[in-house]
């Protein structure tokens, strides 16, 4: 009678514990780069929580569109893949936040020494306690989780709009790029042949060295111009590469750049009123803030004095058995959660602070990209119509100069006109499409032709 129930106490607080225990397995961490391959890629869109991309047709033949692009980001961006397990750890945040503490168990015996004073037996003290304070504050605790957890959910679905916004802009910095440089080649060529044929005038006494030397000129001007644009190239290839989790260098197949709708930049424009409940930057912003809420009423209900309970069993050296009950009161007299109140309180109006400021940053940065766009509409329409009386003009040079009607410097002006203006038009076609996938990105609405290429 004397050892049995501590004994037993102490193997059913045991079977308890290690009933309870999580096993432990090792994770070593790797040693060498892993990369995607091309033909790996993932293109199962369904899994995207966007439903633009997650509605796309993605054929790995095929050159890939600008939306296609954006869904290869977000499938296969290695910044995503460590994102998401931060959501892990927010849920099992959440996980902890609902879970309640672990009663206390305390053992002791003592055995008397000598025959002295009475003593008959050995003695024992066997005693359970629960603190009962965390069921105070646990609503407000599970709720503060569930919030955090929210919040942490929409953070990982903006950055999944910013991945595909960014794979979007070095799609169409690389096509722009691309189409510049098949201008430009095409400029290469032309001036390549009339080299060739001054050179061989000047051979036969018919022109002077100066217009062959022009030509040539001209010539190392446009490689030079080349030469830029391929590191221009080299580096948004690199960019797309990483969003996509591929070898830097590993080149794709792009379709060209994409339609531009009106009446979608239109439709983009009209979400303005609603971006509080469309942007998943603010919806997290706004679950922050709930949670937040919920870590203040948790401040405050600590302010309510803690009660732990428990119950004993007890013998001492006369044999003389006891069954007790306590109660444990922590009365709030010195600090009573006035300062965790403070702190709460100060961060909950830092947060209202910024997402007021988000709220209007938000709206005025759409309000410069519809005037951007707008610009960039009437300078296209401009370039637009000087387009083609400046490929009249430039004929036109090339055959006065051919019949000696006019200097080589001023057939190269024309020439250059026309070039310059065509670039200028490639260019504007560029900014406004990634001008468009800001607006996109901000007003979280399509604003492309479904072609996706011209």
């Amino acid at each position: 009678m004397s050892r049995r129930p501590l004994r037993a106490a102490l193997a059913v607080a045991l079977c308890a514990g290690l009933a309870a225990c999580a096993g432990y397995a090792p994770r070593p961490l790797p040693d060498a780069v892993s990369w995607q391959q091309p033909v790996r890629l993932r293109v199962d869109a369904r899994r995207i929580a966007l439903p633009a991309l997650a509605s796309q047709s993605i054929d790995p033949d095929a050159p890939l569109t600008l939306q296609g692009v954006a869904a290869l980001a977000v499938l296969n961006d290695p910044r995503l893949q460590a994102a998401r397990a931060r959501l892990g750890v927010a849920q099992a945040q959440a996980f902890a936040a609902g879970l309640l503490p672990d009663p206390t168990f305390s053992a002791s015996r003592e055995v008397p020494q000598g025959s002295g004073g009475g003593a008959t037996s050995t003695a024992y003290k066997l005693g359970l306690q629960f603190d009962l304070g965390s069921l105070i504050t646990r609503g407000a605790a599970v709720a503060a989780g569930r919030a955090h957890l929210r919040q942490v959910d929409l953070q990982l679905l903006w950055q999944e709009w910013q991945t595909a916004a960014a794979a979007e802009r070095d799609s169409v910095e690389l096509a722009g790029l691309r189409e510049r440089d098949a201008l430009l080649r095409e400029q290469l060529s032309a001036a390549a042949r009339r080299l060739r044929r001054d050179r061989a005038a000047q051979a036969a006494g018919i022109e002077p060295r100066t217009t062959a030397d022009a030509d040539l000129v001209e010539l190392q001007s446009l490689r030079g111009r080349l030469g830029a644009d391929a590191r221009q190239q080299a580096s948004a290839l690199g960019a797309l590469d990483a969003l996509l989790g591929l070898r830097p260098g590993t080149p794709l197949r792009l379709a060209g750049l994409p339609q531009y709708e009106p009446a979608a930049v239109a439709d983009a424009a009209s979400n303005l009123p609603r971006l509080a409940a469309i942007r998943p930057d603010l919806l997290a912003l706004r679950a922050g803030y709930a949670s937040q809420e919920q870590r203040l009423r948790e401040a405050v209900l600590s302010q309510f004095p803690s009660v732990s309970v428990g119950i004993s069993r007890a013998r001492d050296t006369s044999d003389v058995n006891t069954l007790g009950f306590g109660v444990t009161l922590n009365l709030p007299l010195l600090n009573g959660s006035r300062g965790a109140i403070a702190v709460q309180r100060a961060t909950r109006a830092k947060l209202y602070d910024e997402y007021v400021l988000r709220l209007k940053q938000t709206h005025e940065q759409v309000a410069q990209l519809l005037v951007d766009l707008r610009l960039l509409r009437s300078q296209r329409r401009d370039l637009r119509s000087a387009l083609a009386p400046l490929r009249s003009a430039a004929l036109a040079a090339d055959a006065a100069l051919r019949r000696g009607d006019m200097t080589l410097p001023q057939a190269q002006a024309q020439r250059r006109a026309w070039l310059d203006q065509r670039l200028a038009l490639l260019a504007n076609e560029q900014q406004t499409a990634q001008q468009t996938v800001a607006l996109q990105l901000l007003t979280g609405s399509g604003v492309f032709s479904p072609t996706a290429s011209r």
